[in-house]
């Protein structure tokens, strides 16, 4: 299981929260039922590598000053053209309780006519935390237009339970759309338009 250290933060006032990010300190707070609410901060660069090796919705160990708690990540606030973590609050958890949570459909592949679509972007499930699968994966390889993927095509690993009618319907193969001729005639005016312009 991923570990994060932590530290206290003890101001928390507007003007500490600019400095700690310009000092490269992600700010944040962790939570529980059997904990009081906890201003923390952490490494950018450390949160956002243990970020890219797993989804935040497996869980983590928060290491706090010392003090270890199993969280998981409750929410990420991220700058809107940045990209990189503003905030980030951490939920603690019991890793010998079963919980419910969403877990990311993906797909790989394409098929062999038409545009797979996602219906559903995510499943719940309700399974113990060192269960939780990081996604549900699904090849279209060699689908045919009209094709589906129900809830019950999924490989749900054992002691997983999916928490959603096994009929629906999370991925379509549908039909590429024909340009219509406003579309076709705007892209011969932007190809005539680059031509001249290369011309020139």
């Amino acid at each position: 299981m991923e570990a994060i250290k932590a530290q206290v933060r003890n101001q928390t006032t507007g003007n500490s929260v600019k400095v700690l990010r310009r000092e490269g300190w992600v700010p944040g707070v962790v939570y529980g039922s059997d904990v009081s609410s906890q201003s923390i901060q952490i490494n950018g660069r450390e949160l956002d590598a243990a970020l890219r090796h797993q989804t935040t919705n497996k869980p983590f160990r928060l290491d706090v000053d010392g003090t270890t708690h199993d969280v998981m990540v409750n929410e990420l606030q991220r700058h809107p053209l940045q990209g990189n973590i503003l905030h980030a609050d951490f939920k603690k958890i019991n890793m010998n309780e079963k919980m419910q949570t969403s877990v990311p459909v993906l797909m790989t592949g394409d098929p062999e006519l038409g545009v797979a679509t996602l219906v559903r972007h995510n499943v719940e499930v309700n399974c113990l935390p060192s269960n939780i699968p990081g996604s549900f994966l699904v090849n279209v390889d060699g689908f045919q237009i009209g094709d589906v993927v129900l809830a019950a095509d999924l490989e749900v690993p054992a002691g997983v339970e999916l928490l959603v009618d096994p009929t629906e319907v999370l991925i379509s193969v549908l039909p590429v759309k024909a340009k219509s001729e406003e579309s076709i005639e705007a892209e011969q005016e932007a190809e005539a338009v680059a031509e001249k312009a290369a011309a020139e």
